[in-house]
């Protein structure tokens, strides 16, 4: 452990650095994660071999510059995400790595499940000559396998590819240990990323978003590990290499996909097949879409840092020092400013807001992964990773502030700094803090109107969706005011030690002038838990301020050998259903649950 020799920057601090990690992996196999959900992150990344191809890649747990753990992977991964599966407690996050064809599934470290995505069809010519093959001798094994290769490379199956790649004296042998094999074409896993389900809460629900070699793109239920959409890159054959995503599936995503080819392409919820937006001078090194203005931030490999609206214009564009290796979004809510942290060659790293650089520094070595976000107890960690394999660790000053103008490094000289005039006004600092939020809401006015805007309409969805499920169920002891009808108030009470029990209902008309007729009451139960005394009752008209009390005889049934209830009589399904309803209207007015107490067993036992 020592500190890094870096060029001094007055924005990050040099919390750790351990030159002796060793760690070799790529952009996207980083990820922040409270493991433990003990509100301690911790940094997961995965460690790849880069000279020893026997050795296996690992998938490492790191406290700071402190190794936990690790666990041993079957191949190299293209990404690795955390994320959580459902909304219950306690909040466990899972630790989601896609290897080949298939996403393997970490809780708390340990193997969870394995999903692999859905096989693709099979020529039909392929599947006719693996069933010769085993039968064939001579020129006509040879003439079989000579019509294979009129299949196009990409439509073959693994086991097909194998066995035209080996020379003629090993197939023999190869078709006799593979002829019993299915024939199956799996596609394979080339980038990963996620999004909420339904809340913008760090802790809530996700999707997974596979990019396949096929160009098919799905959206993975980690829940019940079902593809909830699938879709084309696009109207072109494209093999994606990096997506980026934001939005929630349950209200509105969008995914940009950045091909081998050099085509971005856009994805939004509902559509079969993404939108081609531009053609890529160069191959993309870096991707991200930001969440506040929804644009495409795009860094390639011709030492250009482009900037393009989800129509496809350029925006902006950026001639970059050196070339770059890798890029993270650098999201900073409470400055209301969106940066982008790029790794150059030679150890350059440059912030970017918009395409005014912001700030830079220098690391020891060249940048071969970075990502940005919460370690341990503080919220914002920069994370690198050098090509030597250093791990460092930058922490951002709570007192930083990016002044966004064209070229902050042009600094006064001394002899200009002599000219200014003397007695300069000295601004107390939170009315310089206030001028320069003022000036920053100026700015991204438009920005922070359609955040706002954004919320709130989500709020207004979500309160709705609630409005109609209560009313949808009716399971509340008040009813909902309807057409002709007053609104009612059902209270309930249970008396008795068992097994007989005494069900009071009180029944209130809350209206001011109306009255309620033609109201029916129900009680239903479990036949095999309880027996109710006249289940159904007719109710005379009701007026307002003069309430009806009802009684219903409930009796729990028992063992005639011992006199005990149900062994399948627990305190979770000891309940009954007090349904109000309407005559000539299916649905009830009110549907409430009361919950039944459990009998005493002295008494039952006197029975």
């Amino acid at each position: 452990m020592f500190l890094c020799k870096t060029k001094p920057t007055d924005k990050w601090l040099d919390a750790q650095c351990d030159g002796t990690a060793a760690l070799h992996t790529l952009p996207a196999c980083m990820t922040l994660c409270d493991l433990k959900n003990d509100h301690y992150y911790q940094l997961v990344i995965v460690d790849v071999p880069m000279f020893d191809f026997d050795v296996k890649p690992k998938l490492k747990v790191y406290k700071g510059t402190n190794l936990v753990s690790e666990q041993h992977l079957p191949g190299i991964p293209c990404a690795v995400e955390s994320l959580y599966i459902n909304d219950q407690e306690p909040r466990t996050p899972i630790i989601a790595v896609a290897v080949e064809s298939s996403v393997l599934f970490y809780r708390n470290m340990k193997p969870y499940y394995k999903y692999t995505i859905p096989s693709m069809t099979v020529e039909p010519l392929e599947i006719d000559v693996w069933k010769k093959l085993p039968i064939e001798r001579g020129d006509a094994l040879d003439a079989l396998i000579d019509s294979l290769r009129s299949i196009e490379p990409t439509q073959m199956t693994l086991q097909t590819q194998e066995l035209l790649g080996l020379p003629e004296s090993e197939r023999g042998g190869y078709i006799k240990a593979n002829a019993e094999r299915k024939l199956e074409r799996l596609s394979i896993v080339t980038a990963m990323t996620s999004i909420k389900k339904a809340s913008t809460d760090p802790k809530a629900a996700s999707c997974l978003i596979l990019a396949t070699e096929s160009g098919e793109l799905l959206l993975l239920d980690t829940q019940a590990f079902v593809v909830l959409a699938q879709a084309k890159v696009g109207p072109f054959q494209g093999t994606p290499s990096m997506i980026s995503a934001s939005g929630q599936y349950d209200v509105d995503y969008r995914v940009v996909i950045a091909t081998r080819e050099g085509s971005l392409y856009l994805l939004r919820k509902g559509w079969l097949a993404g939108q081609h937006i531009v053609k890529l001078e160069a191959p993309a090194a870096g991707l991200s879409l930001l969440p506040i203005d929804q644009t495409i931030v795009v860094v390639c490999m011709n030492q250009s840092l482009l900037c393009y609206s989800k129509k496809g214009k350029k925006l902006w564009t950026v001639r970059l020092p050196q070339p770059a290796v890798c890029m993270t979004p650098v999201c900073l809510p409470h400055l209301g400013i969106n940066l982008v942290c790029v790794g150059l060659k030679g150890g350059l790293v440059q912030f970017y807001s918009q395409k005014k650089l912001v700030d830079q520094f220098y690391a020891p070595e060249s940048v071969s992964a970075l990502t940005f976000g919460r370690l341990g107890q503080e919220e914002h960690v920069l994370i690198l990773v050098t090509i030597d394999g250093s791990l460092i660790v930058k922490i951002l000053k709570r007192t930083a502030a990016f002044v966004t103008t064209e070229n902050i490094y042009d600094t006064k000289s001394a002899t200009e700094e002599a000219d200014e005039p003397p007695g300069n006004l000295q601004i107390p600092k939170k009315t310089k803090i206030f001028v320069e939020q003022t000036l920053r809401e100026k700015e991204h006015a438009a920005t922070i109107h359609n955040s706002f805007q954004s919320e709130l309409w989500r709020m207004r969805l979500t309160t709705a969706r609630a409005t109609v499920d209560v009313i949808n169920s009716a399971d509340s002891n008040m009813s909902t005011v309807d057409v002709g009808l007053a609104p009612l108030k059902l209270a309930a009470e249970v008396l008795g030690l068992g097994p007989v029990f005494k069900l009071f209902l009180i029944l209130e008309n809350i209206s001011t002038r109306k009255e309620a007729t033609g109201l029916n009451v129900l009680i239903q139960a479990d036949h095999r838990h309880y027996i109710v005394e006249r289940p159904y009752q007719r109710l005379p008209m009701l007026v307002p301020g003069a309430p009806i009390r009802l009684d219903f005889r409930v009796t729990v049934t028992v063992e005639p050998a011992d006199g005990l209830p149900p062994v399948d009589l627990t305190p979770e399904n000891s309940c009954i259903k007090v349904l109000v309803f309407k005559t000539g209207q299916a649905k009830p007015l009110i549907a409430s649950t009361v919950v039944m107490p459990q009998p005493e067993p002295q008494i039952i036992n006197s029975f």
